[in-house]
């Protein structure tokens, strides 16, 4: 028998606060990872979720809704499904392997967000997420083209790149454009997560590029510097972009490649922003030359980062401001190596933002 369309939907109601409570704790866990106290993320996590998943399985998983929500309910419930998988590897016991189970639980937990964003006209409690306090969403138009997310998959050319474009997209409003690059051994399927949020609360592209290899390739010149102009290229081609306001920003491995990018191509982005990076020694001869001088840095470092320590960091900062480039430095005192969600919002975008539009 059909549960009652009332009594449904306010189940459904209590169910979307605990998901957003579990993404919104998630992200937070996420950013604030160190790989020495994961025990205590985990408690964390479990402290503020509770009993949700369970619930969820023996409650609202088995109801039969109206028929007018049967097909929300079987994706809503593909979608929590994934969240819950991403818990559960989450949660696995702390060893050497550790980290390959937080590779699959970011998988899970990533696909669960794609899920839930495309039901979000039928959750305004989850579509809430994806916008920064106050903003509205952006409202879907008649564009000729798609909007929203687009997977581009690799060809001979490229790698393969995840777009995000506004769902008000107009031709005659040409687009602020960020480029993210994720860290090694990641996806740019998954990081693009970290911008969403604020790219689309103010209404800006993302493209999250996906490295040729495991990691972006460190020379100069480098094979994912043509794969990802290329991508850049086709993305122009199709969408108006403003190109005085290309933004380059990449988190790890993502940020070290953030400067190899940033210098080999300068002439393409207003500011770049490597988050959690180190400068490589192949960009030595690009410094020497004077390239990208007129395109400023952000640099963001955690004083606890366990991979790139931030000594190195403050040294590379004080060498590019000795030889004339235009580099702001933030320290940030209780980070380590995680995911910026925060991080992108309240520092690089503002940041970016702050830039006047690049000269012609």
């Amino acid at each position: 028998m059909a549960h009652d369309e009332d009594a449904y939907t306010a189940t459904l109601t209590t169910l979307q606060h605990e998901i957003v409570n579990f993404l919104r704790t998630f992200e937070k866990v996420q950013e604030d990872l160190r790989l020495g106290s994961v025990v205590e993320s985990q408690a964390q996590l479990v402290a503020a979720v509770g009993d949700t998943f369970r619930r969820f399985d023996s409650t609202f998983a088995p109801l039969t809704p109206p028929a007018s929500m049967a097909e929300l309910h079987t994706r809503l419930c593909a979608a929590i499904n994934e969240l819950g998988k991403s818990l559960n590897l989450f949660m696995t016991k702390p060893s050497q392997q550790w980290t390959l189970s937080f590779l699959y639980s970011r998988r899970a937990f990533c696909n669960g967000l794609y899920a839930l964003y495309e039901l979000r006209d039928q959750l305004p409690i989850v579509a809430a997420h994806f916008l920064m306090p106050g903003a509205s969403a952006p409202v879907a138009g008649t564009s000729a083209v798609p909007t929203g997310f687009i997977q581009h998959q690799r060809n001979d050319e490229r790698s393969d790149y995840t777009l995000y474009i506004p769902e008000d997209y107009s031709p005659d409003k040409p687009l602020t454009l960020i480029v993210a690059l994720h860290g090694g051994y990641g996806q740019g399927s998954e990081y693009v997560w970290t911008w969403l949020r604020p790219a689309r609360s103010h209404g800006y592209a993302i493209l999250a590029p996906k490295s040729l290899g495991d990691t972006w390739d460190m020379s100069v010149p480098s094979y994912d510097t043509r794969s990802v102009v290329r991508m850049f290229d086709e993305v122009a081609r199709e969408y108006a972009i403003d190109r005085s306001r290309v933004y380059l920003t990449g988190l790890s491995d993502g940020g070290i490649f953030t400067y190899i990018l940033g210098l080999e191509r300068s002439q393409l982005f207003r500011g770049l922003a490597p988050v959690a990076g180190a400068l490589h020694m192949v960009v030595d001869q690009m410094l020497r030359e004077g390239r990208g001088k007129d395109t400023p840095f952000l640099v963001i470092h955690g004083v606890h980062d366990f991979i790139f320590p931030v000594t190195f960091t403050r040294q590379t900062c004080n060498l590019l401001t000795q030889i004339g480039y235009n580099v702001k430095y933030e320290e940030l005192p209780d980070w380590g190596h995680a995911f910026p969600y925060s991080i992108n919002e309240r520092m690089v975008l503002p940041w970016f933002e702050g830039l006047p539009p690049k000269p012609s």
